[in-house]
């Protein structure tokens, strides 16, 4: 792998990054879902797919913007959340407590995108790609806003144990 020398390459490299988490949200979020047992969590949980797959499609484009093809190397951080995710699924019973488990980390995982994603908005603003800085910016807002609701959620669950 070539070593990254520049504001442009690196954003390329954080471009499919993102996109790469967002393709392991969308294989792997209906799996997370299937096991609350809360609607209203399931509900955020399949918004939250949906949303990983218009997301996904829309760095397809800023990469291609980029002159960039959208996969590179595994999301590893998100992935690992993904993971931690499946455990809880398979050896917290089913319930408030997974419930509660698996609003966690989805919060991890929005909050490590979120991250990402400021990273990539700070890059394109530097190198005045408005279009890219303007996609770049919905996704960082509804990362925080999706995160937001997660958090209401486990204050929710949390208070009825």
């Amino acid at each position: 792998m070539a070593e990254v020398e520049t504001p442009r390459a690196l954003l390329v490299m954080a471009v499919q990054d993102l996109h790469d988490g967002e393709c392991a949200m969308v294989a792997r979020l209906g799996r997370v879902r299937d096991c609350l047992d809360d609607e209203v969590m399931r509900e955020l949980v399949r918004d939250d797919a949906a949303l990983a797959q218009a997301q996904r499609d829309e760095l397809a484009a800023i990469a291609s913007s980029l002159d960039a093809e959208p996969q590179d190397e595994p999301n590893v951080w998100l992935r690992a959340i993904l993971d931690d995710a499946d455990n809880d699924c398979q050896t917290i019973a089913h319930g408030p407590l997974r419930d509660i488990a698996l609003a966690g980390a989805l919060r991890k995982g929005k909050q490590s995108q979120r991250v990402s994603y400021e990273t990539a908005l700070a890059l394109s603003r530097k190198l005045d790609l408005g279009e890219a800085a303007d996609r770049l910016s919905r996704m960082v807002e509804r990362a925080e806003a999706t995160d937001g609701a997660l958090a209401t959620a486990l204050d929710r669950l949390s208070a009825g144990l």
